[in-house]
């Protein structure tokens, strides 16, 4: 007697979302941090700055000027 092929691919997919937690779990796991900013720069890679503040801070770059070239590319005539 076969198996319904729904319940296989019902059985399949618990089985790899059980994979798949089982694993952020794992990547998830305890974090150590030697400096304060280490882990600073780890949240801060975790967590996406609110929209607002993400477009002021796009806008604010964007009105920056370049930074100078440096001696010797002032010397050579060398880059942009």
């Amino acid at each position: 007697m076969n198996p319904d092929p729904s319940k296989l691919r019902q059985q399949q997919q618990e089985t790899e979302q059980a994979a798949a937690l089982h694993f952020r779990e794992e990547t998830q796991g305890a974090h150590e941090f030697s400096t304060a900013e280490e882990l600073i720069r780890f949240d801060a890679g975790q967590t996406p700055p609110p929209e607002s503040i993400a477009e002021r801070l796009k806008e604010s770059i964007a009105l920056e000027s370049p930074p100078p070239k440096s001696w010797w590319q002032r010397l050579f005539g060398k880059g942009p």
